[in-house]
């Protein structure tokens, strides 16, 4: 059984390349008739291969535009958000969701970064600390039943001071929900199988052709963003699909 029902992303922005080809590599995995949802401000096109879109009024800050159109989600049943920036090389299952539990990937060495003084001198309470200590939890990949969680830390957010609602108040405001007493529960799933970093097409190559790939890859970097589309024709060639087709 697969237990959930679909797979939402976010995206604002007049160039949908990047969740085109999430899309494409979903179609993919799952076929034509998996739920896709799409959300969106109401200038931002809809993606070629979803199955909705909601078009939202949205905050100019892109923090806070997150978790408002995270927090409009329709109930739909169990269902898994991702970034724009990610491919799914193949078909998987999700464990169920219990009540109030929330599915997320814990960051490991691969994913940490020290933040430098130019950080701490915007947003001091990185000071002398890891990404791992104060975002331990990755939004890139977020699996809920409801939208509870998002309406909370909308309400979080907009309580930090305005740096945060330009840039790390998704992740900030997440610790802040899942490590509160007696409010959600944690379900974590292993990254390197559901939210596997990579920086380049040569070491998308390498997970893509290993004998334990993962199911979905999370690109970063200038580089490896360039290299999507050709990290997209090894999926499409593995599944039969002549390189640049939909895939459909």
């Amino acid at each position: 059984m697969r237990a959930f029902n679909c797979i939402a992303f976010f995206w604002v922005g007049q160039d949908t390349t990047l969740p085109s080809l999430l899309v494409r590599s979903i179609r993919l995995a799952f076929g034509p008739d998996f739920c896709v949802y799409q959300l969106s401000d109401r200038q931002t096109p809809a993606v070629a291969g979803v199955t909705h879109v909601k078009h939202l009024k949205l905050s100019p800050h892109i923090m806070v535009a997150r978790l408002e159109a995270y927090a409009a989600l329709p109930q739909t049943g169990a269902t898994l958000l991702l970034d724009a920036d990610m491919l799914v090389l193949r078909a998987f299952a999700l464990p169920p969701l219990n009540t109030n539990e929330v599915g997320i990937t814990h960051r490991g060495a691969r994913d940490t970064i020290r933040f430098s003084p130019r950080e701490w001198a915007e947003f001091p309470e990185f000071t002398d600390k890891d990404s791992s200590d104060v975002m331990p939890y990755i939004y890139s990949f977020i699996y809920v039943e409801s939208s509870l969680l998002f309406v909370r830390q909308l309400i979080a957010l907009r309580k930090l001071p305005k740096r945060f609602h330009r840039w790390y108040g998704d992740q900030m405001s997440l610790k802040s929900e899942l490590d509160a007493p007696d409010r959600f529960r944690i379900q974590t799933l292993n990254i390197d199988q559901f939210n596997r970093t990579v920086r380049s097409e040569i070491e998308f190559r390498e997970v893509f052709l290993s004998t334990e790939a993962p199911y979905i890859v999370h690109f970063k970097g200038p580089e490896s963003k360039s290299a999507m589309a050709r990290s997209l024709s090894l999926i499409q060639s593995r599944h039969g699909h002549a390189p640049g087709s939909s895939g459909t």
